[in-house]
């Protein structure tokens, strides 16, 4: 698909044990070679505030700002040209996390929904040109359908965080709202009919991942052996043994 962009709806960076062990250095290797585009965030914040600014991932968040003075802390869009056509889109991270995880994890930022934020930022890439915006969201699918019935101009929304694999994207006004589940299950395929004067057509699907069916990346695989081989002994660990009963 050379005409792709690859979205990261955030929670990349944990769920095993060499992620905690490598404070998600190993899964940002992986998205490195998958090639992900950009990302959004959540659990990702759990490193701490320096850890995720480093990110090599180029990660957005509209609604992050500092404390003090209200400065974005990061990229709240991008927009790139695909196909010759403009796309921006727009990062939405958890906008609980101050509350969901530790606060001292990010003790000088906020967060929040934003929305009036939002919009003036969907308007502004509408009038610099963009002929398509999507969300990058991890808020939620109950909050990215409210979202989508309050702010005007989203032409989707890709969700994240509540783990739920919709087969079909839900229409809300003239913004399709989609999640394409969790852990590597699925992808989300929107393909996009582009005019002059926007999107004329959309065709969304989920892809499954059938990685027990599918052939081993030699690359990939190579890496995660060398990522995991320093842990050998602790992952290949007996913790406990369960007798059968009689």
């Amino acid at each position: 698909r050379p005409h792709a962009l690859l979205l990261d709806g955030g929670d990349s960076w944990q769920g095993s044990a060499t992620a905690l062990w490598t404070r998600g250095a190993d899964m940002i290797g992986a998205q490195r070679r998958l090639g992900v585009d950009y990302m959004t965030a959540h659990w990702e914040f759990t490193y701490g505030a320096e850890e995720v600014k480093a990110s090599p991932v180029p990660l957005l968040a509209q609604h992050v700002r500092t404390a003090d003075f209200e400065d974005p802390v990061f990229e709240p869009y991008a927009v790139r040209v695909q196909n010759g056509v403009p796309i921006a889109i727009i990062g939405q991270a958890f906008p609980y996390t101050p509350i969901a995880n530790p606060r001292h994890f990010v003790p000088d930022w906020t967060f929040g929904i934003q929305e009036i934020r939002l919009q003036k930022l969907v308007d502004e890439l509408r009038a610099k040109g963009a002929r398509v915006v999507v969300l990058l969201s991890h808020n939620g699918s109950p909050v990215d359908l409210k979202l989508a019935s309050r702010v005007r101009g989203l032409d989707a929304i890709l969700g994240g965080h509540t783990h739920e694999a919709l087969p079909e994207p839900a229409l809300v006004g003239k913004t399709l709202v989609t999640n394409a589940g969790c852990n590597g299950k699925f992808l989300g395929v929107l393909d996009l009919d582009v005019g002059s004067g926007g999107v004329k057509d959309a065709r969304y699907r989920l892809l499954p991942v059938f990685s027990r069916l599918l052939e081993e990346d030699r690359e990939m695989g190579g890496y995660i052996a060398d990522v995991r081989k320093p842990h050998a002994a602790q992952l290949t660990e007996s913790l406990a043994v369960t007798e059968g009963l009689l």
